[in-house]
């Protein structure tokens, strides 16, 4: 989300249309460090879970909240700023 919302942004300034790649790449990148992040936080949240001695859908809500919702949030966020880079407008002329 950080590094396709930087780069589109600039792109849509400067009147840019990357092409393809260049537009879903920093997508790919987002994903997979909000990956290796939620990554290295999932073990300590089942641990925790596990200590709290939480039933199995308070656990399964605390996983989606903590893990699920914000890989989500980044991957949206970040498809969204990749196509408004690559729209074109259309004359309705």
């Amino acid at each position: 989300m950080i590094i396709s919302r930087y780069l589109a942004r600039k792109r849509v300034a400067a009147g840019i249309r990357p092409s393809f790649r260049q537009a879903w790449l920093p997508v790919l990148a987002d994903t997979a460090a909000i990956g290796l992040v939620l990554s290295l936080i999932f073990l300590p949240v089942v641990s925790a879970t596990l200590v709290m001695e939480l039933s199995l859908v308070w656990r399964m809500v605390v996983l989606f909240v903590v893990i699920y919702m914000p890989l989500q949030v980044v991957v949206i966020f970040s498809t969204v700023w990749a196509v408004r880079s690559r729209y074109e407008e259309k004359d309705d002329k």
